[in-house]
């Protein structure tokens, strides 16, 4: 499995989206901490999924909602929120760089299979290394990027920006 101590940090200061059902706080972990996700298992605590374009993270909702047999189109105008999220991180392990990924082992084909087991375990041991967020590809929009917070690492709180609600019946068929 891949070794993090070595590989290479990266800065992100950048806007990223974040979309959530209405009234859910958009730097709330809890989804992630019960269901699990690319990046972390079941019981980790405060990991934030993000993207870096809006329109990728409306699509990694309604992909999620149809992994678990929600249809999105069941949804009105107003129950989910896009939020702008600023942040400014300075370690951060950038999985969409080829030379990174040489460095681990590991195959940008790995990253979005269906069998999380090796993305698991490189968020559990970007966390464990210090690494305050992941970015990596999307796998419900292809060429797109994700970035994987760890909340309880940041050194600087992300900061919410703004919010407009987002239609998922546009993405549906994505």
């Amino acid at each position: 499995m891949p070794n993090l101590e070595d590989a290479p940090r990266t800065t992100v200061a950048a806007t990223v989206y974040r979309v959530v059902l209405r009234g859910i706080d958009p730097l709330a972990s809890r989804g992630s901490e019960l269901n699990g996700g690319r990046y972390n298992s079941p019981g980790t605590k405060g990991v934030v999924y993000a993207s870096f374009r809006k329109p990728t993270a409306v699509a990694e909702v309604v992909r999620g909602l149809k992994a678990r047999g929600i249809n999105p189109q069941e949804y009105g105008p107003d129950d989910w929120w896009a939020y702008e999220v600023e942040l400014d991180l300075s370690r951060v392990l950038d999985l969409t760089d080829t030379r990174v990924l040489e460095r681990l082992h590991v195959s940008a084909e790995a990253l979005l299979a269906s069998d999380m087991t090796v993305t698991r375990q490189i968020g559990r041991q970007a966390l464990e290394a210090g690494y305050e967020a992941v970015i990596g590809p999307s796998a419900a929009s292809p060429g797109e990027r994700n970035l994987v917070i760890f909340l309880g690492a940041v050194a600087r709180e992300p900061r919410v920006t703004s919010s407009l609600p987002v239609e998922l019946s546009q993405k549906a068929s994505g």
